[in-house]
């Protein structure tokens, strides 16, 4: 019995899935260095999602979400570090 027989597929995906899976780094256009920290976190987890065995639909809707919620991760920390700074 070899290892290879029990070894995952490559992790390779496709320019299409980065391409889907990129769309949350759209905060580093206005969201300085706290939109690129949850944007290039929240690639990384659609990465994730996009080599998982979901299927299709799943995998766009779990997307959709991860983005949306760094979204929502930044908008909070960008308001709770304004409202300690400038108070």
């Amino acid at each position: 019995m070899e290892i290879r027989e029990y070894a995952p597929e490559s992790g390779k995906l496709s320019k299409k899935a980065h391409f889907y899976s990129a769309w949350p780094l759209i905060l580093i256009l206005f969201g300085g260095a706290i939109g690129l920290l949850y944007g290039v976190m929240a690639y990384l987890l659609n990465l994730k999602i996009y080599s998982s065995e979901l299927t299709r639909l799943n995998k766009v809707l779990a997307n959709l979400l991860c983005g949306i919620s760094a979204i929502s991760i930044w908008w909070f920390s960008a308001q709770w570090i304004q409202a300690a700074l400038f108070q």
